[in-house]
């Protein structure tokens, strides 16, 4: 009677529907550095992402599956967005020079001529406008396919730009541009900072960029003035993203697996439960609130459903605490021979982590201590072959999770 009892649970555990919070890893299916993703301004389950050695991925199902597209070059690609005009085109660029188009999501690329070969590091998704290293801006025209050069104030690489209401390109040693004319006239604005900047955002009723150190600048006079809010983290900041429908949340990633939001404009800013270490590189929300993708070296794609989770603040120790007590899925998942299992502790507890059979047996004793507040990752080598459930305990919360063993 027992042994059926155990199956029946398990069988209920497999038909749950387990509710998936905070930023969850796909698998991407690629282990080269990512650099940009994007995606469809009409679908968000529709996205690309572009990354060293010239590669392209694309899913259709919200990241469930990535498919790895014939992008036509080994070049490595900076810069990848979807257009909003008529057949939704989508480029991508990189280094030589390189410009790609489609307008059949990514089944066909051509190269587009370029006039330069410097490495392009970011193409802005609206009114055509491309930046990258020596200083180099670009303007399109007859729907991306011919490109000019514009003339710039600056030598430095620059990293990002934005060319909506507000035109800016930012780059190495502090440098702000500012734009004017639709950005064929740039001009230089007083950062105060000699820090690279890596990152602008697409809309947003502040102007923001990011950069190295935990940097954060924001103007509310249209880059006169540019004051930095404290982040909490010296890691560099590679990317930052306002959610557009609500544009007082604004999201950055950056190394160490670093993820950052801010719930008012960008005057504070907390820390986002990360279920990687890996340097992420750009992040991208568009339709909602709660929807949108990061994506970062050795493969590393992360989507949220519920803008990211909670934020977790800075305590006294300088030490974040979560909020909330989280069992994560593991991951790699399916795994062979060896995973991780991460959970959030917003409170010292007397902690257990167990892992079990099919049967309802006990396989492995991970955790059975007292904890300090924290965020831990513990590995877990699987036996044999099948499905395994592993348990998190605390006096206050108890969550089970299912996991894939594959050989």
């Amino acid at each position: 009677m027992k042994k059926y009892i155990y199956i029946l649970l398990i069988n209920i555990l497999i038909s749950s529907n387990f509710t998936t919070a905070g930023w969850i890893l796909q698998n991407s299916g690629t282990t080269v550095n990512l650099n940009s993703i994007n995606f469809s301004h009409g679908d968000e389950d529709i996205a690309w992402a572009c990354g060293d050695n010239g590669v392209i991925l694309y899913t259709s199902n919200g990241g469930t599956n990535w498919i790895q597209q014939n992008s036509g070059t080994a070049n490595n690609l900076y810069s990848i967005v979807f257009i909003e005009i008529a057949d939704g085109p989508v480029f991508a660029i990189g280094a030589g020079g390189t410009i790609l188009k489609t307008t059949n999501d990514g089944a066909n690329w051509f190269s587009v001529p370029s006039p330069t070969t410097a490495t392009l590091r970011d193409f802005s998704d609206f009114n055509f406008i491309i930046v990258g290293d020596n200083g180099t801006i670009l303007k399109g025209t007859n729907t991306g396919l011919n490109w000019s050069i514009i003339p710039s104030p600056v030598t430095r690489r620059l990293n990002a730009v934005c060319a909506t209401f507000s035109y800016y390109a930012v780059g190495d040693s502090g440098t702000i541009l500012k734009g004017f004319s639709l950005g064929t006239n740039w001009v230089p604005v007083n950062s105060g900072t000699s820090n690279n900047l890596y990152g602008v955002p697409l809309f947003g009723s502040a102007d923001i960029t990011v950069g190295d150190n935990g940097l954060v600048l924001r103007s509310t006079n249209n880059g006169t003035n540019w004051f930095n809010p404290v982040t909490g983290t010296g890691s560099r900041l590679r990317a930052v993203e306002y959610s557009v429908n609500n544009t007082s949340r604004i999201y950055a990633c950056g190394n160490n697996g670093t993820i950052l939001k801010s719930t008012n404009n960008g005057v504070n800013w907390g820390f986002q439960s990360s279920p990687t270490t890996q340097n992420l590189n750009s992040t991208f929300f568009y339709l909602n609130d709660n929807t949108g993708y990061i994506c970062g070296n050795s493969g590393t794609i992360l989507k949220t459903t519920n803008g990211g989770g909670q934020i977790s603040f800075l305590n006294n120790t300088g030490k974040t605490v979560p909020n909330f007590y989280n069992l994560y899925q593991n991951f790699p998942n399916p795994f062979n021979p060896e995973t991780k299992i991460k959970f959030d502790l917003p409170k010292n507890s007397f902690v257990t982590l167990k892992v079990y059979d099919m049967l309802g047996r006990e396989v492995a004793s991970l955790v059975s201590e007292q904890l300090t507040a924290g965020s831990y990752e513990i590995p877990f080598s699987g036996i044999s072959s099948g499905v395994y459930f592993y348990k998190l305990e605390t006096p206050y919360f108890t969550e089970v999770k299912k996991m894939l063993m594959i050989k």
